[in-house]
């Protein structure tokens, strides 16, 4: 009898310990079932940009007159091309969707500007990335225009990536300038100074841009100019006849706007104190030796300090050059910046902003300062190239997700003799359509003089 017993207890315990087997082996497949539907993320751009024609050193400007050679335009090209890397398992679905803007980048709701049978595409370009990336695996590619995209308005314009099957979030964003030249225009450059909150150099410049009419328009409607430094598409210095300072939210420092003059005989666009910057720092790529295909972090030789005006290495006036780089090669590198302050801790957030995040710094270009070793750092993943870039101050706005109080000379320095390029944008609003701000004229100039293509 105890041994019976026994023999079902054990029967027992084995039935017990195999329903608790199965149960066991159900829950792990469901565990597993859940990380791989979790592993399942949606697609990912990790970078954008454009530039003219198939050559990345060209600004993004289509010249609607190109054949005319109405103007005497320092840049236009026939078409621009955007390009952006991706993380996804398989092509995406994306589409790109075409908007036209105000001479502040503000979108026009307006159905006749904005037809969306003329300015949306899913004819994108796919190439795979090398085998030994690990950041992105494709790289799209749109030129426009094209024969599915037209661009009948001239103006700013901005390209909105999509998703086939989610038309509400926007996946990236690129811009770029569609001119219809109703102007001849010319920019001078006079030194000036202004008055920096930190021990620099006062140097600034006197930006004034002399246009004249090529056909009958109207005094009143051409009132708005807009200048860039080159590639810096976010960061526009506006001069405006309009009461509201435009300037005034984004930069730390005030400028003096004028404009004065007719069209028919000469009007003229003048801002004065625009801090006239160091020449950009260079972070070249390049070499795998020093820069290797790895996930680990790969510190800059040496950390960057603050400049107080000095430079050895030409820049590249603000452009990312991959040109010269292999397709085996043309990945992303993890990049650890390092910037000894010297002593001098920022009462400002810093930011590294450069060609290879669009001169466009948000919350994860923002350094922190290690109290222990007195240094700001930041890892990021850079494309690889060559690039420039520079230290940025300002306050972070969470609501906008853009840098506000931006200013440039408490860690670079400022300096005259950096010959970076400003390129000028003039407005003509016209009436037709319900209204919008038309891009009409073009001119550049830098500290040696005015700009014009040859």
């Amino acid at each position: 009898m105890k041994y019976k017993f026994i023999r079902i207890f054990s029967l027992f315990i084995k039935f017990f310990l195999f329903i608790y087997f199965c149960h066991f082996i159900s829950s792990a497949q469901d565990t597993i079932i859940i990380k791989e539907s979790e592993l399942n993320l949606p697609p990912v751009v990790r970078m954008i940009r454009a530039y003219g024609k198939d050559d990345e050193k060209l600004p993004p400007i289509i010249n609607l007159d190109n054949k005319k050679n109405i103007a005497n335009l320092p840049f236009g090209e026939d078409y621009v091309t955007i390009e952006f890397d991706v993380d996804a398992s398989v092509p995406p679905s994306y589409y790109a969707k075409f908007v036209h803007c105000s001479f502040d980048w503000r979108e026009d709701d307006n159905v006749f500007l904005n037809d969306i049978t003329l300015l949306r595409t899913s004819n994108i370009s796919w190439e795979s990335s090398p085998l030994m990336s690990s950041y992105y695996t494709y790289r799209g590619k749109i030129q426009v225009p094209n024969d599915q995209v037209k661009f009948q308005f001239a103006g700013n314009w901005k390209m909105k990536l999509y998703d086939m099957y989610d038309n509400e979030n926007v996946f990236a964003e690129a811009r770029f300038f569609v001119v219809k030249p109703k102007v001849e225009s010319e920019m001078s450059l006079y030194s000036d100074f202004y008055e920096p909150e930190f021990k620099v150099t006062p140097s600034s410049f006197i930006a004034e841009i002399l246009t004249s009419s090529l056909e009958q328009i109207y005094d009143t409607r051409l009132n708005n100019a807009v200048i860039y430094r080159n590639n810096r598409w976010y960061e526009p210095y506006f001069i405006t006849q309009s009461d509201y300072n435009l300037n005034q939210q984004l930069y730390k420092y005030k400028f003096q706007t004028m404009v004065s003059g007719f069209s028919s005989a000469g009007k003229i666009f003048r801002i004065a104190g625009i801090p006239a910057e160091n020449a950009y720092r260079i972070l070249n790529l390049g070499n795998v030796a020093m820069f290797p295909n790895t996930t680990a972090p790969v510190r800059l030789p040496l950390s960057d300090l603050r400049r107080n005006g000095m430079y050895f290495e030409r820049d590249d006036d603000g452009i990312m050059t991959t040109r010269y780089i292999t397709h085996n090669d043309d990945n992303y590198v993890n990049v650890e910046f390092l910037l000894d302050p010297e002593g001098w801790v920022s009462t400002y957030d810093v930011f590294v902003s450069g060609s290879f995040n669009n001169w466009k710094p948000d919350i994860n270009w923002q350094m922190y300062y290690d109290e222990k070793d007195r240094y700001y750092h930041l890892k990021q993943w850079i494309r690889r190239g060559r690039h420039n870039y520079m230290y940025a101050t300002g306050r972070y706005n969470i609501e906008t997700g853009r840098v506000e109080k931006l200013a440039y000379d408490e860690y670079e320095g400022n300096t005259a003799t950096s010959g970076a390029t400003l390129i000028c944008m003039i407005y003509y609003r016209e009436f037709d359509y319900g209204g919008y701000d038309s891009l009409i004229g073009i001119s550049a100039a830098n500290i040696y003089g005015s700009i014009r293509k040859r």
